[in-house]
């Protein structure tokens, strides 16, 4: 419920590898031909690049399994992660417990022996491979109900540099803008076959429409449709879980200018996603009024609802500040939330003081950063940092036995199908880009 909630850093996957997948899978399948070359300066430097990002996130969804200690950690930093008192000083969760009122845990993702395994330890050693993984979840005690929650996640993506994946989500755009929609699906389905095949056992490019203006911009507009029933058969617990929480969630987003003037807009109900943009040369233009480049500062509007047990839970006017990092060897970007959103909550907890719900926005509020940082001689780096600070109540309570619910139906077969459709879908990206990189 909250907007950055500590337990996403240890679920099926984390936030930002799941994003930056999602926007490679997406462009890589929309109009590929012209984007392969784009993951590198030369044509071996792409396909290295490629075969190295694709392969590694493939691995890190291979065979998962978590070490004892991790095991039980990541059980109960899902129960508490909204009530941390109760687990402040079990020693079963962190692999150290400071001075200074703060618990870690650090753990370790490797692959190996065909598996990838998470172990949690008390030190690490740098990410050297394609797909390895670092985590840390920190929490520093404020007081007896307020506690301070900092996650950093890191996954190696490999030689690729922060300007390589500029210029894929640049030539993703190019290579829609005045082109019909039937050349573009001809595009894909020719040039990422096993990709279409693999996703499209739950996803499918419903609908494409291009429109171009006479600013010489064109206007992207892409509909993906979520079909569980297509996957049960391989997959029936993860597709169960879908029926279940994916079918009942409605949400929407929306980044816009300090002029209110949209610049993206994402939406999705009823197991259907919308994705709108403008682009002019590779570059992204306003929805609307003349072109203009992409501010370095944002706003990010967003609501979302969904259905848990009984209740109908979600939030609407969820404001984020939206910084764009853009330097030479790092680019992504850092979001920060410091006004309260409007809450969707079930009549049974109306009664309960909500002032805990404000807590999290005071001060410097919460906040989401993803980035890619290169380094020459070393594993690029994409990285999640968040950090928010909950207060303990009633009403906290209520809503992490919700969240808990929800982990609880996922934990298990359903997580292990899920990461078995993640592997096998990005193992085809790979040897696509193989084929195709030529």
């Amino acid at each position: 419920m909250l907007p950055v909630h500590t337990y996403s850093s240890t679920n099926k996957a984390n936030t930002g590898l799941k994003l930056v997948a999602t926007l490679i899978l997406v462009g890589a399948t929309s109009a590929c031909r012209d984007v392969g070359p784009a993951f590198g300066p030369t044509i071996p430097a792409a396909r290295a690049n490629a075969e190295q990002l694709f392969g590694g996130i493939a691995q890190r969804f291979t065979n998962v399994e978590r070490n004892t200690k991790f095991r039980v950690a990541r059980g109960k930093l899902g129960k508490y992660a909204l009530t941390p008192s109760s687990i402040y000083n079990d020693t079963s969760v962190w692999t150290a417990m400071g001075s200074d009122n703060t618990r870690t845990v650090t753990v370790e993702g490797e692959f190996g022996s065909n598996k990838y395994l998470f172990a949690a330890k008390p030190s690490v050693s740098p990410a050297n491979t394609p797909g390895d993984s670092r985590h840390t979840m920190v929490l520093r005690k404020i007081n007896d109900s307020e506690y301070d929650w900092y996650t950093n996640v890191d996954i190696a993506a490999g030689t690729i540099t922060a300007n390589d994946l500029k210029r894929v989500i640049s030539a993703w755009m190019k290579s829609a803008e005045h082109r019909t929609p039937a050349a573009i699906r001809d595009d894909y389905r020719a040039s990422f076959p096993r990709t279409a095949a693999a996703l499209g056992r739950l996803l499918t490019l419903d609908s494409l429409r291009v429109t171009n203006d006479a600013d010489g911009a064109t206007t992207i507009h892409l509909g993906i449709r979520l079909s569980p029933a297509n996957l049960r058969p391989a997959m029936p617990a993860f597709a169960a879980y879908l029926d279940k929480y994916a079918t009942e969630s409605k949400y929407k987003s929306v980044i816009r200018d300090s002029r209110g003037v949209r610049w993206v807009e994402l939406a999705g109900a009823n197991n259907f996603m919308t994705l709108r943009l403008r682009s002019i040369d590779g570059h992204f233009a306003p929805l609307s009024g003349p072109i203009r480049p992409i501010p370095d500062e944002l706003i990010l509007d967003s609501e979302f609802t969904t259905k848990i047990m009984l209740f109908h839970v979600g939030f609407r006017k969820l404001i984020g500040n939206v910084s764009v990092i853009d330097g030479e060897h790092e680019r992504g970007w850092f979001i920060r939330f410091t006004k309260e959103p409007d809450w969707k909550l079930p009549p049974t907890v109306g009664y309960l003081i909500k002032t805990p719900l404000r807590r999290p926005f005071k001060d410097a509020g919460a906040m989401f950063r993803l980035a890619i940082l290169d380094s020459p001689g070393r594993q690029s780096i994409i990285g999640r940092r968040t950090s928010a600070t909950v207060q303990e109540s009633a009403i906290l309570r209520f809503l992490n036995r919700l969240s808990g619910t929800a982990m609880g139906d996922f934990v298990g077969k359903a997580e292990t199908e899920e990461n078995r459709f993640s592997a096998e879908a990005f193992h085809a990206m790979r040897l696509d880009a193989r084929a195709l990189i030529q």
